[in-house]
C-alpha cells in the first residue's frame, strides 16, 4: 500500500525563488496562489544598490548600513551568515551555529551567544575577534576553521561542567570565558594536567573575580590569547590586574546580582560543591531558565530576607552572596519559607542524619562559630564570607601585582583612620 507523502507548508526564500512547477506542486494547493504572490513581490520589489569591486567588508558594511536606512540593523553574525553563506560546500552558518545549540542543549550550555561563538572562530583564526577583524575574516577560512571551533567549544563545555563543575551556562561569570579555553583546546585536545590545569584555573578565576571583561571585551579577549599561549607552554602568565579573595573584600562587594561577574564566581563556587538538599541529601539540580533572575526558586536567602527585615538588618547585608545557597524549589518555597535558621533546621536534624556533610557542600557548619542554630546572623555572615574567602584563595596563584594592590589598600586604611583621628 503506497502512502501519499505528507505536503510542504514551509519554504526557504531560495527554493521559493528558483523552484519550478513540480516544488510548488509539493505544497498544498490552497497555498499555491499565496506563493506564486510571494514570489511574484520579492522578484519585483525594487531594491537599492550599489555595485562595488574590491573593497574592504567595513566599507561594504557602512555603504549598507547607509542604504538600509529605516530598515533592520544587521548585527555582525548576520552580515557573517550572508558572507559565508556557500551551497557548494552546505556551509551555511546559521545552521551551523543552531547545530552547536542543539549539541549543548542537552548539556544545558545553550544559552551561548552567536556573538560569542563567531568571536571564538575569529580567535582561532586571527588570535583577535574585533569586529573590523571578524569582517575580513576571508569566507574559506572561516568553513575550514569551523569544525575545529565546534570541537573545541565542546571540549571547553565538558571541561566547565566536568573540572570547574559548572552544570549551567547562565552561572558562567562571562560567556567569553567560552573564547579563550576554545583556544587552548583548539591546541591542547587533550584535558590539561598539572601545571596547565593550575595555570588555566588561576586564569578562570582572576577574569571572573578581577572584572576583567566588563568593558572593552573583544580586546582584553584578544590580549588574553597570548597568557593561553603561555600557558600553552607550561609557564605562568603575568597579569596586569590584581584580585583580591579576602573575607573583607566579599563582605564590601558581595551585593547579589546575578548580572555581576564577582558575584556569579562565588556562585561558580558554590556549584562546584555540589550542594545537596538538606532534606535528603539529594543533588540541587539547577536549571538555566530559573538562573536568570535573582529571585530565581534555586537562590535561597539562608537567612530569610523578610526574617532579617524584621530584625533591622540593612538591606545589603541582607541580599548579599554570603546570605545565598543553592537549593531547590520544594526546600525554598514549601518548607523554609521565612522561619529563622534555628527553626528550620531543627525540622532538617532530625530527618538527615547526614546533615553536617549536607551542610558542608554549601560551605555551612552547624556549630556555634557560624550562628546558625542561635539565629546568630552577623556570626553567619562573617564565617561564610570567610569560608567562601579560603575557596577562592585556593583557585588564585599569587602574583606580585596581588601583593601591591593589598599593600595599597592597607596604606588607604591607614591614612584614612588618622584623618578621622584628626578631625
Amino acid at each position: 500500500m503506497l502512502r501519499t507523502a505528507t505536503k510542504r507548508t514551509l519554504s526557504s526564500w531560495k527554493e521559493l525563488l528558483s523552484g519550478d512547477f513540480g516544488y510548488l506542486a509539493s505544497f498544498p494547493k490552497h497555498l499555491h496562489d499565496k506563493l506564486r504572490a510571494c514570489k511574484n513581490n520579492i522578484e519585483s520589489y525594487q531594491f537599492s544598490a550599489i555595485q562595488m569591486k574590491d573593497v574592504p567588508i567595513d566599507v561594504a558594511t557602512e555603504v549598507f548600513t547607509r542604504l538600509n536606512v529605516g530598515g533592520e540593523p544587521l548585527s555582525v553574525f548576520e552580515i557573517m551568515v550572508a558572507k559565508t553563506y556557500e551551497p557548494t560546500k552546505k556551509f551555511d552558518l546559521a545552521e551551523k551555529f543552531a547545530e552547536l545549540m542543539t549539541d549543548l542543549q542537552p548539556v544545558n550550555y545553550d544559552t551561548l551567544s552567536s556573538a560569542t561563538i563567531l568571536q571564538t572562530v575569529s580567535v582561532l583564526i586571527r588570535k583577535d575577534c574585533r569586529k573590523r577583524e571578524i569582517l575580513n575574516l576571508p569566507k574559506l577560512d572561516v568553513i575550514k576553521t569551523w569544525p575545529k571551533a565546534f570541537e573545541a567549544i565542546e571540549s571547553t563545555v565538558d571541561y566547565f561542567r566536568d573540572y570547574y563543575r559548572i552544570p549551567v551556562s547562565r552561572l558562567l561569570p562571562y560567556p567569553a570565558l567560552i573564547i579563550p579555553f576554545a583556544y587552548f583546546f583548539s591546541k591542547h585536545p587533550n584535558k590539561p594536567t598539572g601545571d596547565q590545569q593550575r595555570f588555566l584555573q588561576d586564569f578562570f578565576w582572576r577574569v571572573s573575580l578581577g572584572g576583567r571583561y566588563s568593558q572593552s571585551l573583544e580586546t582584553r579577549v584578544g590580549q588574553d590569547i597570548a597568557k593561553i599561549d603561555c600557558i600553552l607552554k607550561g609557564k605562568v602568565p603575568d597579569y596586569d590586574w590584581a584580585v583580591d579573595t579576602s573575607a573583607e573584600f566579599i563582605k564590601n562587594n558581595g551585593y547579589f546580582s546575578t548580572t555581576r561577574s564577582f558575584v556569579k564566581a562565588i556562585l561558580c563556587v558554590l556549584a562546584h560543591e555540589e550542594p545537596k538538599s538538606f532534606m535528603d541529601n539529594s543533588i540541587v539540580r539547577l536549571d538555566n531558565a530559573f538562573l536568570k533572575q535573582a529571585n530565581s526558586k534555586n537562590y535561597h536567602h539562608f537567612f530569610p530576607k523578610s526574617w532579617l527585615e524584621k530584625k533591622g538588618v540593612e538591606w545589603w547585608k541582607i541580599n548579599h552572596v554570603a546570605n545565598i545557597t543553592l537549593v531547590d524549589d520544594f526546600l525554598n518555597k514549601r518548607v523554609i519559607r521565612a522561619q529563622s535558621p534555628k527553626t528550620y533546621m531543627a525540622g532538617f536534624i532530625s530527618k538527615n542524619p547526614k546533615i553536617d556533610k549536607c551542610m558542608a557542600t554549601h560551605l555551612i557548619k552547624l556549630n556555634q562559630q557560624f550562628g546558625v542554630m542561635s539565629d546568630d546572623y552577623d556570626k553567619f555572615f562573617e564565617a561564610r564570607c570567610r569560608a567562601i574567602s579560603k575557596e577562592l584563595a585556593n583557585r588564585i596563584i599569587p602574583q606580585k601585582v596581588d601583593r601591591e594592590a593589598r599593600a595599597r589598600a592597607a596604606e588607604d586604611t591607614v591614612v584614612e583612620e588618622e584623618e578621622f583621628l584628626a578631625a
